[in-house]
């Protein structure tokens, strides 16, 4: 019952009451404390207790009333405030929340070290808030590329967030434009979005435009741009600047590394601009001398190769040199029918 109707139906029954009794005995009754009488009509004698029983009732349900009222809106500021969490939670961002009832403490606390993954479909029942995280959250997880600045939040989620670096892959997959913004701001992004649009961008430009950021590949994003020059594509590919690359890479390079790129050079430069380039290459690095000999032998030049293995000790590239033996007893062997690639660079 509300608290003024209380009051107004307690007052009805004291007046209906005290009418009653006033029309049995209209009299007085007199009553002496401390020396003071009191003398007033019966029928105020019979209402007085319930006056008084309406004011203790009343100052008690205002007493617990106050007391659930501010107890309700510690409910109210605790589903806020987990509202708020399950939000930062869902988009892998927990956050410390303060919550002031003990059944959130106690359990809804966890969420600021967690993160959550939403399966199967949601109630329409959820907050706005939420709605919206999650159908963006769904779109990232889709493929689609989803503006967080729109949003408000791509000063908020950090660089390393899950869903940040998905949603920079799907952008990396739908602008190609893009894979080279991030090569240049390498700063701005994880490691593994800067890897991604390496990648990308290997397997989308040319040597040209992959030249102005030569410092920023890697062996493997290398390979992924030389390796269409054997598909025949147009890649503006020529001597300077492959010997560009290779120089830039060489602290990363391996032997087998070293010959993987004289087999594809093969594809783009005459075999006398080749050998010159990897006879300058066999010179500086050591590593490169397989690749060198590699393609003496391709290209049939047999007593450059056999002079080339009588300048080093027998101890070395002991595979070509049965192959030169070999190739002197028998010239139609090609070097690709006696050895296997792969395996040249462990001889």
């Amino acid at each position: 019952m509300r608290l003024g109707l209380y009051i107004i139906a307690s007052i009805i029954l004291m007046t209906i009451v005290g009418v009653f009794v006033y029309t049995m005995n209209p009299g007085y009754y007199s009553y002496d404390e401390f020396g003071f009488p009191i003398n007033l009509p019966v029928a105020v004698w019979m209402v007085l207790p319930m006056l008084l029983l309406l004011i203790a009732s009343v100052v008690h349900m205002m007493f617990y009333g106050t007391k659930n009222f501010f107890k309700f809106k510690k409910w109210e500021k605790d589903i806020v405030t987990l509202d708020d969490a399950l939000y930062w939670s869902l988009l892998n961002e927990p956050k410390a929340h303060k919550f002031n009832l003990k059944p959130f403490k106690k359990t809804a606390s966890l969420l600021s070290v967690s993160d959550l993954k939403v399966r199967g479909e949601v109630s329409s029942d959820v907050s706005e808030r939420l709605s919206e995280a999650l159908t963006f959250i769904s779109e990232i997880e889709d493929g689609h590329y989803v503006d967080l600045k729109a949003k408000k939040l791509d000063r908020i989620l950090s660089k390393d967030n899950k869903i940040v670096q998905k949603n920079l892959s799907n952008r990396i997959e739908e602008d190609e434009s893009f894979a080279e913004e991030v090569i240049v701001s390498h700063n701005l992004y994880s490691e593994k979005v800067f890897n991604e649009a390496l990648e990308k961008f290997a397997s989308t430009t040319n040597f040209l435009k992959a030249r102005k950021h030569i410092n920023k590949f890697n062996k493997e994003s290398f390979f992924t741009l030389l390796n269409r020059v054997v598909k025949d594509e147009e890649l503006e590919c020529d001597k300077v600047i492959l010997d560009e690359f290779i120089v830039a890479l060489e602290p990363q390079f391996e032997c087998v590394d070293y010959l993987q790129t004289a087999i594809s050079t093969m594809q783009e430069l005459s075999p006398d601009d080749n050998l010159a380039m990897w006879k300058g290459y066999q010179n500086r690095y050591s590593k490169a001398e397989i690749a060198y000999l590699y393609l003496l032998f391709d290209y049939e030049m047999i007593d450059e190769a056999g002079n080339y293995l009588e300048e080093h000790d027998e101890s070395e590239f002991k595979r070509f040199r049965a192959l030169y033996d070999l190739k002197k007893e028998h010239k139609k062997y090609k070097i690709t029918d006696l050895m296997n690639v792969r395996h040249i660079c462990d001889a």
